[in-house]
């Protein structure tokens, strides 16, 4: 689809790339882009019964702490989701879903970025010993369907992964009954 006609990095950095790249429109002109490269990542929205288990972590891109589901990036374009998946869930709280399902896939800003994130519904949990990154500052938070839902309609969640991913849990489990 892309027909680039220069493509220049101008930032190498630890989980992204910048470039500067040039195409050629339908309209026969050339058309100027930043692109920012990023692996992507996923996450998972864990069923517990009938509680989600989410984590609360400091975002000092965001400026804040946010409720997210536990989510990683992808360490490379051969990273296997499904497996990086489970090893995120394992690692923030400390479970193992016997079933992963997919339940979305989609790209966070297509207009300048390739970062597409995969979410999945974990079913069937198993604990395991829970191993955060260094750098994590996690807190396990435990939420009903009922305050998922009621958090959503108040518009109290910020991150889109989470967001989409417990919009598809609930329809998932609506679907399901």
């Amino acid at each position: 689809m892309s027909d680039w006609i220069k493509e220049e990095i101008v930032h190498r950095g630890t989980i992204i790339t910048v470039k500067q790249a040039t195409r050629l429109g339908r309209d026969g002109r050339i058309h100027d882009f930043d692109i920012v490269e990023h692996h992507g990542g996923v996450g998972v929205v864990p069923l517990l019964r009938d509680r989600v288990v989410l984590v609360r972590q400091p975002r000092p891109v965001a400026g804040r702490a946010l409720l997210e589901i536990p989510a990683g990036k992808l360490e490379g374009p051969d990273d296997d989701v499904a497996a990086r998946a489970q090893a995120e869930l394992g690692e923030e709280v400390g479970y193992r879903a016997g079933r992963l399902i997919p339940a979305a896939e989609f790209f966070v800003s297509p207009g300048y970025c390739t970062e597409r994130i995969h979410v999945f519904l974990g079913l069937d949990l198993e604990p395991v010993e829970a191993h955060p990154e260094a750098s994590e500052e996690i807190e396990r938070v435990e939420l009903s369907l009922g305050e998922i839902r009621r958090m959503l309609d108040a518009g109290q969640f910020h991150d889109s992964k989470t967001i989409i991913g417990l919009r598809f849990l609930l329809a998932f489990l609506e679907h399901d009954r």
